[in-house]
């Protein structure tokens, strides 16, 4: 059923181009999730070029969009992206936000770890993204490479897609996450948390420094596994010369504990000094190992039954 109002196909224009609210035109896809695409799109009202996600107009879908819109909305920082317009056309539900030049972080890991200037220069703009995003109430609950953009000047956070706006958010836990940068306790079931975030940007920032995170095997259940059950290595021993204050930073990030993790704003902090005091090791000659790329990262997925852990109360 669509939604009220709703007409049964957006427009196609006499051109091919495929037209949403009468507004935004699609010109082709940049992405691909779970639950659509993303196009580069230009609003034809105002001549701005911009970024469209699309999904099926079901009730969930458009419901989905709408909250994320209003998540994202929530929080004014420059590296949150900004969300513009959400609603349905036909048989499409969409989301409108800026159109980012940059590639995201997961296409530079391809190549393996990015140098440590440039890799703190990251790990930074999104810890203070996230510091702005957790003191509006809002958790994002999937940080990953895939979800931050670069340019030469700035480093955004996209895709509030499982955010929530606190752990009672009336949505319910967070059950969905990508296997390398899940915290234990969501592993678990329990809901995300700003502490959850924090979590997920240690093992980002030790793949940004190290080409890998934490903690690798040879499937994504089997990496949920080590989040709950294994001690993650330190980041020393994977980038050997790591100054002593960014491997305990770091370790502390890493804390199977919630409660025992710094929070968003004082690795923002601490990151800001260490840019400026602290020397930093040479990148790897090569990336350690080439465990992270065959366990497919930007898969976002349900947490599976099949790990035989106690689920939350």
């Amino acid at each position: 059923m669509l939604p009220r109002g709703a007409t049964r196909e957006p427009r196609t224009t006499m051109a091919g181009v495929i037209r949403l609210a009468d507004r935004y035109e699609l010109r082709h896809v940049v992405g691909r999730g779970g639950m659509g695409s993303v196009w580069a799109a230009r609003d034809v009202r105002s001549g701005r070029d911009v970024a469209v996600k699309t999904a099926e107009a079901l009730p969930e879908e458009t419901s989905a969009l709408r909250r994320e819109a209003a998540l994202a909305a929530s929080v004014d920082h420059p590296g949150v992206v900004d969300v513009h317009d959400a609603g349905h056309d036909g048989a499409t539900a969409y989301l409108v936000m800026d159109l980012l030049d940059g590639p995201d972080l997961a296409a530079v890991l391809d190549d393996g770890p990015v140098p440590p200037a440039e890799a703190m220069r990251i790990a930074h703009g999104v810890a203070d993204a996230l510091a702005a995003v957790h003191g509006a109430g809002v958790v994002h609950a999937d940080v990953k490479p895939a979800n931050v953009m670069l340019s030469e000047d700035a480093v955004v956070l996209v895709d509030f897609g499982v955010a929530a706006a606190s752990p009672d958010d009336d949505a319910g836990p967070v059950t969905f996450g990508t296997a390398p940068y899940m915290a234990p306790e969501q592993v678990a079931s329990s809901p995300a948390t700003a502490a959850s975030d924090v979590y997920a940007l240690g093992c980002l920032l030790t793949a940004t420094l190290a080409g890998r995170p934490p903690f690798t095997a040879d499937s994504p259940t089997e990496v949920l596994r080590h989040h709950v059950r294994a001690t993650a290595p330190r980041l020393r021993e994977l980038l050997p010369g790591v100054p002593a204050r960014l491997d305990e930073l770091v370790a502390t990030m890493l804390d199977k504990d919630p409660a025992g993790r710094c929070s968003a704003a004082e690795v923002r902090d601490v990151l800001a000094e260490l840019r400026e005091d602290v020397p930093l090791p040479p990148r790897p000659l090569r990336p350690v190992g080439d465990l992270t790329a065959r366990l497919d990262p930007d898969a976002t997925r349900p947490i599976l039954e099949v790990l035989d852990l106690p689920s939350a109360a």
